[in-house]
Parts: C-alpha cells; structure tokens; sequence
C-alpha cells in the first residue's frame, strides 16, 4: 500500500477561512491522530480540551479571498457535512488528493458545559 501525505485545510467552527490552518498527515492515519494533531497546532487557545472531545467533520468549503468577507463559517450553516468517526482512516475519507485552496475539515469543540463538568469531576471532595 502507498502512503501519501496529506495536506488538510482545518478550521474550527465559527472562525472565518482567514483562519485556516494546514495539517500535514500520513494518509493511513486515523481520525484520532488528526485530532491529537489538531490539538497540538491549536496550543494554547485548545489547552483544556482534550483531544478525543473534538469532534471532526468533512466538508468542502471554498477558501478564495473573492469569496470570504471574513465572515465566520458556522457549521450548522454548512449544507454538506460528515461527521469523522475516530476509528477512520483518512484514506477512506480522501482516496483522491484534497482539493486545493478549499477548506476540508472544521474542528467542533465541545460544548462549554463539558469543560465546566470535567473540572468540578476532578475537583477533590472535602
């Protein structure tokens, strides 16, 4: 089997395509070393997240300069989504090279009540 690398287009949710970020990945890796990637390259603004609680979704979003006021992408505004199972491996996903200037995965952080519930479920009972 051939491994390719894979130059992924990020974005996490709400951000405009201004903020895009490449990540660079074996296309026999999983969606869970996508994550743990993600999540390295977003330090420090992702710092109390852990990485398995990012939730990853395909998309093909379109990144020229002509098409983005710098308006934020809001994924419940995108039409066509797949949600990314960890157990993936990204070949399944991109069995052809990802198109360019195109934005390929939005990174969905979890809701802030999940960070609030796992702080008070290591806080110390007195």
């Amino acid at each position: 089997m051939i491994v390719n690398r894979l130059n992924l287009f990020c974005l996490v949710d709400g951000q405009s395509t201004f903020n895009a970020f490449p990540v660079e990945i074996e296309s026999n890796k999983t969606i869970g070393d996508l994550k743990d990637l993600i999540k390295g390259q977003k330090t420090p603004r992702f710092d109390g997240v852990a990485a398995n609680e990012l939730t990853l979704w395909h998309v093909s979003i379109a990144a020229d300069d002509d098409d983005d006021d710098g308006l934020p992408v809001l994924l419940d505004s995108v039409p066509e989504k797949k949600k990314l199972r960890v157990t993936h491996e990204l070949s399944d996903i991109f069995n052809e090279k990802p198109a360019k200037r195109m934005i390929h995965i939005i990174v969905q952080r979890p809701p802030q009540g999940n960070a609030v519930r796992a702080l008070l479920s290591m806080a110390p009972c007195t």
